[in-house]
């Protein structure tokens, strides 16, 4: 959304609360349409509490591990792609009546200021026209997107101290919008489909009714609070709880107990996301419904989670491939990206897709 101009290839930039993934994606023109193939990916853990909610709680940390990412894929492009989440960002859909470029962009300002839970002088804006619904041409619709200009500058700030050129900032959501379009067309444009990326600190989920996309929305749970639950309840640190999360077992600790916990910790994650994906459909008169839903991010390798949305939601899920119609060669590159740790690069995929701004 924030972007300057240029014609070279961006490397998407997803700085997380848990670690840090970088995509570099090689292009090529065929027919009409753009063919990716990935030209370098790495990714690095961040040490606990350096990124908490979104906010730089530690900027030397994050600056380190950025640098550490790009020296171990050997990435030597510094144009980077990055995005922000969490409540810092405020999305919108608004409607307005048609109107000349001029007259638009001051309804928007003054859309925003009445909009935006943050004086608006403390915000960077921008917004989107998204394709009118049949028969009403007269009406526009607009994503409004406003992000905090203090976070902004932290992300800038950690961009600059790595040695990285910063040439755009995205959103999450938007990022997760190109992953789809790239990897699944077919769903994106025939289909209303949702996509949940389950991160270290949020979930975000975004919908797209025929690619149009409906809703965007961030929730504060993820890993992390799985992992918080875990250490309080069994009075463990981190690491070990971390460890339950991902299935090793504790000497101090029955499976049961675990399992019974991690179930209840489930059932509420997915019961955020109903309520979420029950806001879009019953939002207007006619019916909708949510035709697939895909599952990206950390906690998408939580074992048997797609199928316990699936049985709650009763609706199609499967865990999101960002290298579906994105070349991978396992043979060049670490195989782990493209197998189990795949779920981790939705976002980057999504930003490294993204066209530069003319």
């Amino acid at each position: 959304m924030f972007g300057l101009s240029g014609e070279k290839p961006l490397v998407g930039l997803d700085i997380g609360s848990h670690g840090v993934k970088a995509l570099e994606l090689r292009t090529k023109r065929k027919g009409k349409t753009d063919v990716f193939a990935v030209a370098r990916a790495g990714y690095a853990p961040l040490p606990p509490d350096a990124i908490v909610e979104g906010a730089i709680i530690d900027s030397a940390a994050v600056v380190e591990t950025i640098k550490a990412v790009f020296a171990k894929a050997k990435i030597t492009n510094k144009d980077v792609v990055i995005s922000i989440s969490g409540n810092a960002v405020i999305i919108k859909k608004i409607a307005l009546p048609a109107m000349e470029n001029e007259e638009l962009a001051e309804s928007i300002i003054w859309e925003a200021k009445h909009n935006i839970p943050y004086p608006y002088e403390e915000t960077s804006v921008d917004y989107a026209i998204l394709k009118p619904k049949p028969g009403e041409d007269r009406n526009l619709e607009i994503l409004l997107v406003a992000v905090k200009k203090d976070k902004i500058a932290a992300y800038s700030h950690v961009i600059n101290q790595a040695r990285k050129n910063l040439v755009a900032i995205e959103v999450d959501a938007f990022a997760l919008f190109n992953a789809l379009e790239a990897n699944y067309p077919e769903e994106f444009a025939e289909k209303t489909t949702a996509l949940v990326n389950l991160g270290a600190n949020l979930a975000t989920i975004v919908i797209i009714e025929r690619g149009v996309p409906q809703l965007f929305r961030d929730l504060s749970v993820g890993g992390l609070y799985f992992i918080e639950n875990l250490r309080k309840d069994f009075n463990l640190g981190h690491d070990e709880a971390e460890g339950l999360l991902q299935g090793i077992d504790a000497r101090t600790v029955s499976a049961a107990e675990v399992e019974s916990v991690l179930a209840a910790n489930l059932k509420g994650l997915i019961e955020e996301v109903e309520k979420t994906l029950g806001f879009f459909t019953a939002e207007d008169k006619r019916e909708k419904r949510i035709e697939e839903l895909f599952l990206s991010g950390g906690l998408a390798n939580f074992r048997n989670i797609a199928a316990a949305f699936e049985q709650k939601l009763l609706v199609p899920t499967a865990l999101f491939d960002p290298f579906r119609k994105i070349a991978y060669n396992d043979k060049k590159l670490n195989p782990a990206y493209s197998r189990t740790m795949a779920p981790f690069f939705a976002v980057s995929a999504g930003l490294a897709t993204r066209k530069r701004e003319k």
